[in-house]
């Protein structure tokens, strides 16, 4: 069953994180970091199935210079350097199918703001969920652009990055209403994939409350917890989170024989309609057949009478 799971995050010098050690996880490789002087050597890292960098420059992106450059262009210690949105891709859908998703995901992200786009598939891993494909999508916060000299270029904060007060100057709406929207715009695009496959699953960007379907959300259990769930070790968050689906998955038994019910009920009355309507018609048939009929006879009627009348009374002279 296709799940909904699109979210983002910021890499924030505050929290200790950079642009480059980031992406040298996501994508399973060796980066250097030139500010801080650190490499991040992730290539043994297992489950990375297909990377691209993605943006609508007619140039090849390094990896390592287009990170290295995000760090670069911001001076504060608190410095936000890229954006990252997670996603999770149907199961039901192949691995191109996947990866063509995703891909088209990054592209109406990079076409929406003009930035650089640094995709990573992940597969699921080992001791986890056999079905939990995935991608991470890190982002410029900087619109991309080429110099005289073909060179990359990183200008002007991208409109998702800008504060709320500069973003209402400008007569946008909230980042969160913006967040809001590319949530659907995933729901739309991963709808449309699972439909081009022959897949009548689709997935909610609302919340559960939105949808009004009974079920509870989960707590976000971020990678520690996840950690030690492939350890085997449960935690009070796992332990909730177990019980929340249990609860959810009771309540989908529940809900679909009374679907199944609901759909049978409404195949059952547009049947009846029909055949009510059916009749309606035939009996409109008959009743028009018998007014032509009717009518018929009386014309006749009227053509014998002024044929007996003109007999009677003789040719005139």
């Amino acid at each position: 069953m296709a799940i909904y799971h699109c979210t983002t995050k910021t890499v924030n010098r505050s929290s200790g994180r950079t642009a480059v050690a980031s992406m040298a996880y996501r994508a399973g490789e060796k980066l250097t970091d030139e500010r801080t002087g650190l490499t991040h050597d992730f290539t043994r890292k297992e489950g990375v199935a297909y990377t691209e960098i993605i943006s609508n420059l007619d140039t090849q992106i390094d990896r390592a210079e287009l990170w290295n450059l995000a760090e670069k262009m911001e001076n504060r210690k608190d410095a936000r350097t890229a954006r990252e949105w997670v996603i999770a891709l149907p199961d039901e859908l192949n691995e191109e199918q996947r990866k063509e998703l995703a891909k088209n995901f990054a592209k109406s992200l990079v076409d929406r703001y003009g930035v650089v786009a640094d995709l990573a598939i992940h597969a699921p891993s080992k001791g986890g969920d056999d079905k939990n494909h995935h991608a991470h999508i890190l982002l410029t916060t900087r619109k991309a652009e080429l110099d005289t000299e073909n060179k990359l270029v990183l200008t002007q904060k991208a409109e998702i990055e800008l504060s709320n007060t500069k973003r209402k100057s400008l007569g946008m709406g909230t980042s969160q209403e913006e967040i809001k929207q590319i949530r659907a715009t995933w729901a739309n695009l991963a709808n449309y994939a699972l439909d081009k496959a022959g897949y009548k699953e689709k997935i909610d960007h609302r919340s559960y409350a939105a949808q009004g379907n009974g079920l509870q959300a989960t707590i976000h259990e971020g990678s520690k917890v996840t950690q030690l769930r492939r350890k085997g070790i449960d935690t009070e968050v796992s332990r909730f989170n177990d019980n929340i689906k249990q609860q959810n998955s009771q309540q989908l038994q529940y809900k679909e024989p009374k679907k199944e019910k609901i759909l049978e009920q409404g195949f059952s009355r547009v049947e009846k309609g029909f055949e009510q309507w059916k009749k309606d018609q035939e009996a409109k048939r008959l009743q028009l057949e018998h007014q032509q009929q009717l009518k018929l006879q009386q014309e006749r009627a009227m053509k014998l009478k002024q044929r007996k009348s003109m007999n009677r009374d003789g040719p005139s002279l």
